[in-house]
């Protein structure tokens, strides 16, 4: 039909949901090809959030270097988009999410305040702090901010239960899981992760459910049964070519 805008849209979306089920060569060649559509049609919103997912797989993936230069570029590029303010929180949370991988803690603590100054002048998007929250509890917990990790959690909570989403509902009980798990109360966290565990399932997203077996498996006082859980883990990662960092 001679429609790249079009063309590039469903190469987005079908890259995210490629990334989701755990068909990563098939998400990177769709998402590389999304940007460079966007690019020659001109959509700057479209290439900055195609930068966004890339950047995302490729810290999956353990190209830490490559997606942080892919995350800036879309920074650069998200400027100047329409969606200006939803490009730039959701890129800001990828790369949190990309600082966190490399155990960056300055690029931490950089990173997660942008994101969470770009979400305030934004006004709280739903569906972008969707990709913020859980990356700045994880930022929280790494930098020894509890509190304010448990009030971001408890911010996703009230959201997922207002929307019903199982998704929702999965990204709120693993940031959950976090927190409790941050603080030492490992059977509430076990159990907050595997009710996110059961979620991410339901819904086919298996590098999500190896997450939190990861997870589960630092809640488990039986040496055995937690070398269990991440060796279940560890299948999934190797399946994916992922290294399985947090």
């Amino acid at each position: 039909m001679g429609a790249p805008r079009a063309k590039a849209l469903c190469l987005n979306f079908g890259g995210a949901l490629d990334f989701q089920g755990g068909r990563w060569d098939e998400a990177e060649e769709g998402l590389r090809g999304a940007v460079k559509l966007y690019r020659e049609v001109g959509s700057a919103a479209g290439e900055a959030l195609s930068l966004q997912r890339l950047g995302v797989l490729l810290t999956a993936r353990g190209h830490l270097e490559e997606s942080s230069q892919v995350l800036m570029d879309g920074l650069i590029v998200g400027q100047r988009a329409a969606m200006r303010s939803h490009c730039l929180t959701r890129l800001h949370a990828s790369i949190i999410r990309n600082r966190l991988a490399d155990g960056d803690r300055q690029g931490i603590e950089d990173s997660l305040a942008e994101g969470l100054e770009a979400a305030r002048r934004h006004g709280d998007c739903v569906t972008c702090n969707a990709l913020l929250v859980p990356e700045a509890v994880r930022a929280h917990i790494h930098l020894g901010q509890s509190e304010a990790a448990r009030e971001l959690c408890e911010k996703l909570q009230s959201t997922a239960a207002e929307f019903g989403s199982q998704v929702w509902h999965a990204m709120a009980a693993q940031c959950s899981g976090r927190v409790l798990l941050s603080e030492g109360k490992r059977s509430k966290a076990a159990a907050a992760l595997e009710q996110a565990q059961h979620g991410y399932a339901a819904a086919g997203q298996p590098y999500e459910v190896a997450r939190c077996q990861m997870l589960l498996a630092d809640c488990i006082s039986d040496a055995a049964k937690a070398e269990t859980m991440r060796d279940a883990a560890a299948v999934v990662f190797r399946k994916l070519a992922a290294p399985g960092i947090e």
